[in-house]
């Protein structure tokens, strides 16, 4: 007879699932992401969270499956807790995002759920949130001999801090948006740069000739070309959810037509052409402005290829600009079907109207919708990819889209090469955009780049100046930080650190992101996300705080707040000395955490003395089913994981032997 226990248990799981998985599902296989989907402001430190609709085979949450790439660092290693209590997935990254940066989730095939059903493959991306600035920007230092050309940025010697692609030289930075040059690739052209091969560094594709040319990274920021292969670049992305990041192009002899290359675990292959004729109202031309940009309009998961085309012409009497808007809608798997969007007609009597182009894609309002910014026009994603359209703020030929001072919206630069200087736009998060001077006049070419170049947490900008052959790297003003701390002091209880602080002061103050350290025997030291506490928001008067640590491993640890404001402005406040876990007075074996558990479980346990350790789990008739510890350990406290990945549901035993010291304890595994 089946142990009614075990059923009223698995009942009780299954129900409070379901319950909690029926709140309008991203799709049937995802219920909720966090950060939500085209997020425009994420903390750096935050983990990703995917909760699922249906209840799923933790075996198979593995970096096989499941990659995080960031668009200025490459693929990001992360650590993987899946939860099956509350059927959630936590992705804790072991690098922070970097300010302003693109992160692309995607959650492969590969993920099944208990009845081994694969799920549709998910992609979705969000922003890294920019920290501080103003929006006034100052001339700080200049590169010499680069013309206008293919300009692109990134982390290329994981040293932290953001390079620079210029044409084909490589220019690193100092850490504080002084650059230098290191190296040339010897090709011009178009340029891409991404982790292209998911070893966890930027790579560069360059377009030349219809040749595309790969250059692997060495992960020092040396460049080789290996390979070569038919093509062009214009935008990439992960098409088909395979966890790899495909190319797109237009042909360089219709602008009607995209191609698709589909990467293959680093491998490029010609994969499919979209003829969008019968969508292009107005008649492009290849030499006008195109571009292809890559989102999920109607997220559902799967990212679609937005195509911009143009055409224009005139002459002294009257010129005309007109651009179409026509999505590729992606079917899931890297398929596409055209639909129209939009087609844009102006005219007018400036001559510079033929050189416009440019528009900026992003969610305006913040609710995650996509929306297109365009040429004196503002299309609103009212959902699934349908779209209003409103009162833009002008026509221009170049944009820059960030958030440039810190407020969590997406503002944009427009100007016109060689003919108008930088005018600045500041978004009010409702989509109404006011012109805001941003203290740099000069006329600049329509090459550039944006990202935090100075490790200040704002963005700043390196562009292409008009009347020489440089490039200026313009700084993002800085503005000032809301918290005053008064106190911040220790103590320790056995293996747990309880951490008091008290402010005196609180403006605009989300809360305190907890850091630990731990100082190992070889001096290396790595700082940990420990816990968040929720800010006051505004205060004048004394506001205390706690938070504890527990279960510690004997050792020596520094702590410091991060002081985050709801603008993501942060601030670091270290804690004095350090707290020092010691030897416990006895040793105990303690129940594991969770219980009950699919498929893994902590078990900790004390030591009052050194010596030989066994930790050994059984089942239920006795049977030894694995070894967790069997070597000698120094006194102190510890812990173990238990993967039952493969064992059958049921109750297990593991037992603690330690010179005379036996305990045994029970658990439960439940598939």
């Amino acid at each position: 007879m089946k142990n009614p226990n075990k059923l009223i248990l698995i009942f009780i799981l299954t129900f409070a699932c379901s319950i909690s998985l029926k709140s309008n599902p991203i799709n049937q296989f995802i219920n909720t992401v966090s950060p939500p989907m085209n997020a425009n402001s994420v903390v750096k430190s935050s983990d990703i969270v995917i909760t699922f609709a249906q209840l799923m085979n933790g075996t198979l949450m593995t970096a096989e499956n499941i990659k995080v790439f960031g668009y200025q660092t490459g693929l990001m290693t992360a650590s993987l807790d899946y939860n099956s209590v509350s059927n959630t997935l936590t992705i804790n990254p072991v690098k922070e995002f970097k300010n302003g940066e693109k992160v692309s989730v995607t959650l492969t095939s590969g993920l099944k759920t208990i009845s081994n059903e694969s799920i549709t493959p998910f992609v979705y991306s969000f922003r890294a949130k920019a920290i501080g600035g103003t929006g006034t920007f100052v001339k700080a230092f200049e590169i010499n001999n680069i013309i206008n050309g293919s300009f692109g940025s990134g982390d290329f010697d994981g040293d932290g801090d953001i390079d620079l692609l210029l044409n084909d030289k490589i220019y690193k930075n100092n850490g504080n948006g002084s650059f230098i040059y290191y190296s040339a690739i010897n090709i011009n052209g178009n340029s891409l740069i991404a982790d292209f091969d998911n070893d966890g560094d930027l790579d560069i594709i360059v377009a030349s000739n219809n040749l595309n040319h790969f250059f692997r990274n060495s992960g020092f920021g040396d460049f080789i070309q290996e390979f070569s292969f038919p093509g062009g670049v214009d935008n990439f992305g992960d098409f088909d959810g395979n966890g790899y990041l495909d190319l797109t192009y237009f042909s360089d002899i219709n602008a009607n037509l995209i191609y698709t290359i589909k990467n293959t675990a680093g491998s490029f292959s010609n994969d499919t052409v979209y003829n969008i004729t019968n969508h292009a109202i107005c008649n492009p031309s290849v030499n006008n402005f195109k571009k292809i940009e890559i989102e999920d309009i109607d997220n559902d998961g799967s990212k679609d290829l937005i195509v911009c085309n143009s055409s224009s012409s005139g002459s002294i009497f009257i010129y005309y600009y007109c651009e179409n808007f026509i999505t590729l809608k992606n079917s899931g798997e890297g398929r596409f079907n055209s639909q129209f969007i939009y087609s844009n007609y102006i005219n007018g009597i400036s001559y510079f109207i033929l050189y416009s182009g440019n528009p900026k894609l992003f969610s305006i309002t913040n609710n995650g919708n996509i929306d297109i910014l365009t040429q004196d026009l503002i299309l609103k994603n009212i959902g699934n990819g349908v779209y209003s359209n409103e009162q833009g703020m002008g026509i221009f030929g170049s944009s820059i889209d960030a958030d440039f001072n810190g407020d969590s919206n997406i503002d944009i630069f427009t100007y016109y090469s060689f003919v108008t200087a930088l005018s600045l736009f500041l978004n009010d998060g409702a989509g109404n955009f006011s012109f805001s001077y941003p203290s740099d006049y000069s006329i600049y070419n329509s090459s550039n780049v944006s990202a935090d170049f100075d490790n200040d947490g704002d963005i700043d900008i390196a562009i292409k100046e008009s009347s020489n052959d440089k490039v200026a790297i313009l700084l993002n003003g800085d503005s000032p930080l809301p918290v005053e701390l008064s106190s911040f002091t220790s103590s320790v209880n056995l293996n747990s650190v309880k951490l008091n602080w008290s402010t005196s002061l609180e403006q605009n103050n989300s809360g305190f992101e907890i850091q630990r350290s731990y100082n190992d025997a070889a001096g290396q030291e790595a700082w940990k996300k420990a816990g968040f506490v929720n800010g006051a928001g505004n205060s004048g008067t004394q506001i205390n705080y706690t938070y504890e640590d527990k279960n510690l491993s004997s050792g020596k640890y520094k702590y410091r707040l991060m002081q985050i404001d709801f603008n993501g402005g942060y601030e670091y406040f270290m804690l004095t000395g350090e707290a020092v876990i010691g030897i416990p007075s006895s040793t105990e074996l303690q129940q594991n955490y969770p219980n009950p558990f699919n498929p893994v479980t902590n078990i900790s346990y004390r030591l009052s003395e050194s010596g030989f350790v066994t930790l050994k789990v059984f089942d239920n008739s006795g049977r030894e089913v694995k070894t967790l510890v069997n070597e000698y350990r120094e006194a102190g406290y510890y812990k173990a994981v238990f993967d039952g990945s493969g064992l059958a549901s049921g109750i297990y035993f593991y037992k603690l032997s330690a010179d005379n010291f036996n305990q045994t304890k029970k658990l439960s595994l439940v598939k």
